[in-house]
């Protein structure tokens, strides 16, 4: 059966842009329990961490006693703690999954480097056009004055920090977990749920050679909801901006199916955000006048 699955998964259509030693991803993983999996294993880390770093800080003095100087420095400490959290996790996932998968990790969540190589330059500019089309719909919408995301931009160094984390470690990150595991985990259930309950049914699940194109698609609206939800509160629940969020998650799920690459939709992504920190440097001199863009 390995060997007949294994041939299988080689007469799978893999342009554009794939590199040809390297093969699909096996079709019925990760499935959502992996998923699930990997949000435990994050929140797990994520307590351990904290108490850790709460523990060590107290025992050391490191801490600051007072409450103002303790929230002066919440941002850094925060994406800090989100960054070790984002590594741990996916460290351990990347050491642990893969001998239930019996197959390499990259290879499982379809992470593809080849198409992001040959694309770089068209994904780039994707990602600007993104960008751009994102911040120009958000023009029109009413926000409010102050949203919890602002207190990211209260100082030049905070927003150094968060410039980096928000170009180089979220994206990929938020790629792997959104368009690496949730999107094959969803379209492989939706699969299950339509697959007939007859011979013929058992027979295609147990053969089929690849996720079928409306299960992917289904999917993908489903799990750009999910990615938007998940800013939801840094917007302030402004429910319009959550939805501009939709239709980007959309647009990095699509670049994911098309070149079947989740290195190609973080690249767009990292470009995305990354065009909203150029455009902040500028609007701001630099960073040294954040209040032209926070209103204080």
């Amino acid at each position: 059966m390995m060997e007949n699955e294994n041939h299988l998964e080689r007469t799978v259509e893999v342009e554009p842009g794939y590199d040809p030693g390297y093969f699909p991803a096996p079709i019925r993983q990760p499935n959502l329990g992996y998923a699930l999996a990997l949000l435990i294993i994050g929140f797990l880390v994520l307590a351990l961490v904290s108490i850790g770093i709460a523990f060590l800080g107290q025992s050391a003095h490191l801490l600051p006693a007072n409450t103002a100087k303790a929230a002066n420095g919440l941002p850094k400490a925060s994406i800090l703690l989100e960054a070790v959290t984002f590594g741990v996790t996916l460290g351990i996932a990347a050491l642990v999954f893969p001998r239930f998968w019996e197959r390499p990790f990259g290879r499982t969540i379809e992470w593809n480097p080849a198409p992001a190589k040959r694309f770089l330059l068209p994904l780039a500019i994707g990602g600007i056009a993104l960008s751009v089309l994102a911040q120009l719909l958000e023009s029109f919408l009413t926000l409010p004055k102050e949203l919890p995301v602002d207190d990211f931009f209260r100082k030049p160094s905070d927003v150094i920090v968060i410039t980096l984390f928000g170009t180089l470690v979220a994206p990929v990150c938020e790629e792997i977990f959104f368009r690496g595991f949730l999107l094959r985990g969803f379209a492989i259930t939706i699969e299950w749920l339509m697959t007939p309950r007859t011979d013929e049914g058992r027979l295609w699940w147990m053969t089929a050679d690849s996720l079928s194109q409306r299960s992917m698609i289904v999917a993908g609206v489903i799990t750009s909801g999910l990615f938007a939800a998940m800013h939801a509160p840094q917007l302030g629940f402004t429910w319009p901006a959550v939805g501009v969020l939709w239709v980007v998650g959309g647009a990095l799920t699509a670049v994911r199916i098309y070149f079947k690459s989740v290195a190609a939709s973080s690249v767009v992504h990292a470009v995305y955000n990354g065009w909203i920190f150029v455009v902040i440097f500028f609007a701001t001199d630099g960073f040294r006048h954040l209040d032209k863009m926070t209103g204080h």
